[in-house]
């Protein structure tokens, strides 16, 4: 019997994987050939030719500067993220203060907000405050980022910090250590794990923004999914250009979480362990 859920289980686990990767798999088949091999059918190995022409031609069409601007989003929201988002969690975790729990309440409501609820009435406000104009469109979509990521860093990362044993922090208190120091010589170093796993996912998720972008930017400080959408039309048919530029979106999100993957996983088998 566990023989046979043993081969049902991982089965069915290559199914879905397979499901997964297909369209990986032909995306990157794609990217590397030339539109009239395509066109015959991508999965057709016989004399095929392989090229790079496709990622120069996509590079040269503007996802160059659409790559820049998405890591100057994707960075700027993700650091001003997680270093409010820290600071926030560690004080709701460890601190005692007035109305401590209807703020709580009030910044974790942010997270069942939907972004389409509010993207227009803030558009006057990007205006009155001048965040349409110039580079100040990155401060701006970077604020907003930042404004829906900090109800989600303050509930992953304050378990984290609420668990820290009162020993290590009594210890370094009885030591002469301030609520800072405590924060960033105790707090940090023992919640890493934790503050890395939701960077990871606040990156990737900022990198992948496609509404915002799209809204509050004009075409100079767009992103790169903004710049995969302005590939594609309904008169032009660029499949390969597109395959190699999906490649080019993704690889810094995916070269990130394997650098980072061993904080990643410890930081969701803490989590685990914590629930």
């Amino acid at each position: 019997m566990k023989g046979r859920t043993a081969i049902l289980l991982y089965g069915g686990l290559t199914i879905v994987s397979l499901v997964w990767l297909l369209p990986m798999i032909g995306t990157l088949a794609i990217s590397f050939r030339p539109l009239d091999e395509v066109r015959a059918g991508w999965w057709n190995l016989s004399d095929a030719t392989i090229t790079f022409d496709n990622y120069g031609r996509a590079w040269s069409e503007g996802l160059a500067s659409f790559t820049v601007n998405s890591f100057v989003i994707a960075l700027g929201a993700t650091a001003a993220t997680v270093l409010l988002g820290t600071m926030a969690a560690f004080a709701f975790a460890r601190l005692q203060f007035r109305f401590k729990g209807i703020l709580y309440f009030l910044l974790i409501t942010t997270m069942i907000v939907p972004i389409q609820l509010i993207i227009i009435p803030m558009l006057p406000w990007f205006q009155t405050l001048g965040l349409n104009e110039g580079h100040l469109q990155f401060v701006g979509i970077i604020l907003v980022h930042t404004a829906f990521g900090a109800g989600w860093a303050i509930f992953m990362m304050s378990g984290f910090f609420a668990d820290i044993p009162n020993d290590i922090v009594e210890a370094a208190e009885i030591d002469g250590a301030t609520t800072w120091q405590v924060f960033r010589k105790v707090g940090l170093p023992l919640a890493l794990p934790g503050i890395v796993s939701f960077a990871i996912i606040d990156f990737i998720f900022v990198w992948n923004d496609l509404l915002l972008a799209l809204t509050l930017l004009d075409r100079d400080h767009q992103p790169i999914q903004v710049g995969l959408a302005n590939l594609q039309s309904p008169q032009l048919s660029q499949q390969d250009l597109v395959s190699a530029g999906a490649i080019m979106a993704i690889l810094p999100p995916t070269l990130l979480f394997i650098a980072l993957n061993r904080y990643y996983v410890r930081g969701l088998f803490a989590g685990g362990q914590k629930g």
